[in-house]
């Protein structure tokens, strides 16, 4: 009898784990599955976790349209794509014109009080005038893109700076020809900015430690989300030039 309980039992216990096992399984492939078509189509190629596609395609639907106009008339008179901008301010702020981060940067472009001083900002909480300033930072920082970087990579190497700063950039693409690398691609460069947060490569650069993976980070989200936007927009027939 004891003998046939401990059967009982390890076979109870391999059930469980058997079950445990399936449900893991399963997991991925129901959050896969409880995609809509169209959300399935935005997502691929992104990378991006599916919760954060749906979450991204809804706030299209219910916060982008109180910001359009501010980003493509930035894209006027900036001269960058008004798509790059709102995936660029999503990236920073979710499209919340109130956004407060810990380290004091604020509004839907997340600008440094710094920043929106020398843009001649005072209320960065505006939009208009957060996004207008915004752009206008990034085609700055895009100026400062060695000429012999050409799109996209110069574009990628602006918005890293606007996450990071120049400073920061520079040394990376300092670091880049030391290792062997080609410092004016984004895709040697990307690989190179997470090392910034090691003493051993950041100790004798001149801006020293940055969390290099960040910007890293910020660049590929934001080619992301202006994907998607960009998908969306095409099958609403309002389609614009993009630049990346």
């Amino acid at each position: 009898m004891e003998t046939i309980k401990q059967v009982g039992k390890q076979i109870s216990l391999v059930l469980v784990l058997l079950l445990g096992m399936l449900i893991l399984w399963e997991l991925p492939h129901h959050d896969r599955n409880y995609l809509s078509h169209q959300e399935r189509t935005a997502q691929l190629g992104t990378k991006l976790p599916s919760y954060e596609v749906k979450t991204f395609l809804r706030h299209i639907e219910t916060r982008l349209p109180s910001y359009r106009e501010e980003f493509q008339q930035a894209e006027k008179k900036s001269g960058i794509s008004w798509m790059l901008l709102a995936a660029m301010a999503y990236q920073e702020s979710q499209w919340n014109h109130k956004a407060v981060s810990p380290t004091g940067v604020r509004g839907i472009m997340m600008l440094t009080r710094s920043t929106a001083s020398d843009l001649g900002i005072k209320n960065r909480l505006d939009p208009s005038k957060s996004i207008a300033g915004g752009a206008r930072y990034l085609s700055y920082l895009q100026k400062r893109v060695p000429d012999n970087i050409r799109m996209p990579d110069r574009m990628f190497f602006a918005l890293a700076a606007y996450n990071v700063g120049m400073g920061h950039i520079n040394d990376a693409r300092l670091l880049a020809k030391r290792l062997g690398k080609n410092s004016d691609q984004w895709e040697d460069l990307k690989s190179i900015l997470p090392l910034l947060a090691h003493k051993e490569y950041y100790q004798d650069l001149p801006h020293r430690y940055a969390r290099g993976w960040e910007p890293v980070k910020y660049v590929k989200r934001i080619r992301a989300y202006r994907n998607i936007l960009q998908q969306v927009m095409k099958r609403e027939g309002k389609m614009s030039q993009v630049d990346i």
